[in-house]
């Protein structure tokens, strides 16, 4: 990712991308905990509530590994461990974040074909089939990250866990670098597509005064959803592009400080595993008796009444 003789590294930088990366891990392990302690107490499952489980398990996944990368920073970059640990470090990492924004496109998509396109057929997919592609995504995005983390990558610099960036100059954009790009640029895209469709069509069939309630929740998720991605994604990507366009200008001066801006943008592509409880909890009426039973029970007011099963109509 760097030019030769071009330093990159800043104490000042690592300390602030570790503790962004503390932060986020203390602040979405245990959302995403009580998410995932909800879908256990569920007495009914549906397609939807699948995808939900796979975002979940995803961002729990993401959760636990952030504590070893946070430690890398803060200590300066300095990998205690050995280098398989590292590479098995910087996969899960990849893994977990890829699917996660791959299960939010397909929350984005579900609720499309069934808010604005429920005569189709695809909507009649069984339980079975809705799990069985949740296993395909998964085994097709391992595929495909152990292909860019291990495989196709040039020269990366493994001896130091450092980046999930090449670190030597190419003359083009490496499959490392067009596969992270894709894998938030072609959701986002898809995101806001079909939440566009989704209120355009709750705008023409929620016209009633007594419904306006049900529009304003689908408004709050749709703007919760933008949020997440364009907060997260989109400044990775950006300072993504102009380090390849800048590492091949070869002005180091410049470099440094958008590599140092990649640093920092790179890690808010976890902060989605904090705000996907949000989604959650705005989605749908089990996840928010499950925070508010959290939240009573902390308090001292645990309550004993049944959580409500997940129902996707309650999302529209």
């Amino acid at each position: 990712m760097v030019l030769p003789n071009c330093s990159t590294t800043s104490p000042m930088v690592d300390t602030a991308v570790g503790t962004l990366l503390a932060l986020e891990c203390g602040l979405g392990l245990p959302g995403n905990a009580i998410a995932l302690w909800t879908f256990f107490r569920l007495k009914v499952w549906k397609p939807y509530a699948v995808y939900l489980f796979s975002l979940v398990v995803a961002d729990l996944l993401l959760t636990t590994c952030l504590p070893f990368y946070a430690t890398f920073y803060l200590t300066h970059r300095d990998w205690g461990l050995d280098l398989d640990t590292c590479q098995v470090l910087l996969f899960l990492l990849s893994f977990s974040r890829v699917v996660g924004v791959a299960f939010l496109a397909a929350v984005a998509l579900d609720r499309y074909l069934r808010v604005v396109h429920p005569r189709l057929k695809v909507n009649l997919l069984p339980l079975q089939a809705t799990w069985g592609i949740s296993i395909l995504v998964w085994l097709l995005l391992g595929a495909l990250t152990f292909h860019s983390q291990f495989i196709s990558t040039p020269a990366w610099n493994a001896a130091k866990c450092t980046s999930f960036y090449p670190v030597a100059k190419t003359s083009g954009i490496t499959w490392q670098e067009g596969f992270f790009l894709l894998q938030l640029l072609l959701p986002f895209g898809l995101v806001v597509f079909c939440n566009s469709g989704i209120l355009r069509t709750l705008q023409r069939r929620l016209r009633e005064p007594a419904r306006q309630p049900q529009l304003q929740r689908a408004k709050v998720l749709v703007a919760v959803v933008l949020l997440l991605f364009m907060l997260c994604f989109l400044p990775s990507a950006l300072t993504s592009i102009l380090v390849h366009i800048l590492r091949g200008l070869g002005h180091c001066g410049v470099l440094r400080v958008v590599v140092h801006m990649a640093n920092i943008a790179g890690s808010l592509t976890y902060l989605h595993s904090v705000l996907s409880p949000v989604l959650y909890c705005f989605s749908n009426r089990a996840f928010t008796h499950s925070y508010r039973k959290v939240l009573h029970s902390m308090r001292g007011r645990s309550r004993t009444t049944r959580a409500p099963s997940i129902d996707k109509d309650s999302c529209s």
